[in-house]
C-alpha cells in the first residue's frame, strides 16, 4: 500500500508543495547541529528522525554521545566517503546528521564541543568539501527573556511548586518565582554553547539549605565559581565559533532557519510540528516587568550573543530568500480542504473498520476530521506531518 498523508478538512491554498526548494540531496553529506536548551532544538531533532524516515539520512548517535562513539563515526563517515569518491563498485556516499547537547547519557560533546568536535567536523569540511562532500554545521538562539521562561517553566517551576521542602525541592532551595531563580543561572545560552561554564548548574538548586526542626530554612544563595562565570573573552569565543557555522538562527524566525537548513545542507523535507511549545505567556508586554528586569539583568552576555546571531540569520534574508519563504510558510501551514477542491478520492486501507480511522485520525487538539489521501498527491499535511 502506498504511503498516505493525513489531511485536515480545512481551508488551505493550492501551490506547488516544494517550490521553495532551493537544493537537492547531496551524495556525501553530514551535518552537524548544536542543540541549546529550549531553542526549539526537540523540533529539530524530530525534524532529523523524519529524514531518516524518508530513507535519506543517518541519524546514529544519541545527543550525549561518548567519546569513543564519536570517534568510531568519524572513521565509519570517512570509510564510506573515501570508497564513493574512489568510485567503488556498489558505494554509495553517507549522509549523516549528529547532535550535539549533552546531559544523557554523557555530557561529553557538550564539554569538548569547542575544542574537539567543531574542530573535527571543520577538518572534515576542510579535506572532503573540495571532494564532493557536503560537511557544514547550525545553531540556533532564542530571544534571552523568553528562553529563561520557556526554562522556568518546563523545568525550574514544577520543583518550587512542592507541598513541602527539601533540600532540592521547594521555595527555600530553588526561589519562589522567576526572579530569584533566574539572579543565580546567568547567561545560559553562551555558557551552554561553550560547554564548558557548568551547564548542569543550571537545573540545580541556585540556593544553600539546611535542615531545621520541622523542615528547611535558606542560608544564602550559591555563588557560581569563577570557571563558570561568563567573560568578555568568552563572548569572544561565542562569536567566533557561530562565525564559522554554516546556518545560524534564531527561535522567533524558526522557518527561515530551517529553509535556509534545507540550502546549505541539502536537506529536503522541513515541513514540521513544534515540539514541547510552552502554554505559558510568551509576550514580553504582557508579563510582570520585574521578572522581565530580573532576566535582563542575568543576560548581559547572552543578550549580546542574540543580537550578533540574529544579524548573521539577517544577513541571509535576501529577496530572493525572502520569495521561497514566503512559498515554504504557505505549504507548510495551509491544511486540508485542497483534497476536496481537487476532487482526490479518500484511501482506505482494507483494515480500517471505519473510513477515517477513527480517533487518531482526528487533528490534535482542533479536533477536525482528517482524511487519508495517496502520498503521490504531495498536498500539504497537517496530521501524522512528522513521519510523513
Amino acid at each position: 500500500m502506498k504511503l498516505v498523508v493525513l489531511l485536515l478538512l480545512i481551508f488551505a491554498v493550492v501551490g506547488d508543495a516544494t517550490s521553495y526548494l532551493n537544493s537537492t540531496l547531496p551524495s556525501c553529506a553530514l551535518h552537524l547541529y548544536r542543540h541549546v536548551s529550549k531553542t526549539g532544538g526537540t523540533t529539530v531533532r524530530f525534524l532529523f528522525d523524519k529524514q531518516v524516515v524518508m530513507g535519506e539520512w543517518e541519524y546514529p548517535l544519541s545527543y550525549g554521545f561518548k567519546e569513543n562513539e564519536w570517534e568510531e563515526l568519524l572513521e565509519r563517515w570517512r570509510g564510506a566517503a573515501d570508497k564513493w569518491i574512489l568510485k567503488d563498485p556498489g558505494s554509495e556516499g553517507p549522509r549523516v546528521l549528529v547532535e550535539v547537547r549533552g546531559n544523557w547519557p554523557s555530557n561529553w560533546p557538550a564539554e569538548n564541543f569547542v575544542k574537539r568536535i567543531m574542530p573535527d567536523v571543520l577538518r572534515l569540511k576542510e579535506e572532503y568539501g573540495k571532494l564532493g562532500c557536503k560537511v557544514t554545521t547550525s545553531f540556533i538562539m532564542r530571544e534571552p527573556v523568553a528562553q529563561y521562561l520557556s526554562f522556568y517553566h518546563y523545568y525550574i517551576k514544577k520543583l518550587q511548586d512542592v507541598e513541602v521542602d527539601s533540600l532540592d525541592k521547594g521555595i527555600a532551595a530553588r526561589g519562589k518565582n522567576i526572579e530569584e531563580w533566574a539572579a543565580n543561572v546567568p547567561d545560559m545560552q553562551v555558557r551552554e554553547l561553550l560547554g564548558t561554564k557548568c551547564t548542569t548548574q543550571m537545573r540545580e538548586p541556585g540556593y544553600v539549605v539546611q535542615q531545621v526542626m520541622g523542615g528547611v530554612e535558606r542560608v544564602g544563595p550559591k555563588l557560581l565559581p569563577k570557571q563558570c562565570q561568563v567573560r568578555p573573552d568568552d563572548l569572544r569565543t561565542f562569536k567566533s565559533l557561530v562565525k564559522q557555522m554554516d546556518v545560524v538562527g534564531v527561535t522567533s524566525r524558526f522557518d527561515e532557519f530551517l529553509l535556509q537548513l534545507s540550502d546549505v545542507a541539502g536537506i529536503q523535507h522541513v515541513q514540521y510540528v513544534m515540539s514541547n511549545s510552552g502554554k505559558h505567556e510568551k509576550r514580553e508586554d504582557k508579563l510582570d516587568p520585574e521578572d522581565v528586569k530580573a532576566i535582563k539583568k542575568a543576560t548581559s552576555f547572552d543578550f549580546p550573543a542574540y543580537r550578533y546571531v540574529l544579524s548573521l540569520q539577517d544577513a541571509y534574508a535576501t529577496p530572493e530568500f525572502q520569495e521561497r519563504l514566503e512559498d515554504f510558510q504557505i505549504n507548510e501551514t495551509v491544511w486540508g480542504s485542497e483534497a476536496k477542491a481537487q476532487q482526490i478520492e479518500r484511501v482506505v486501507p482494507t483494515f480500517f473498520t471505519e473510513p477515517t480511522g477513527g480517533g487518531q485520525a482526528t487533528a490534535y487538539i482542533y479536533m477536525k476530521p482528517v482524511m487519508l489521501v495517496e502520498r503521490d498527491n504531495n498536498l500539504p499535511c497537517r496530521k501524522g506531518c512528522t513521519f510523513d
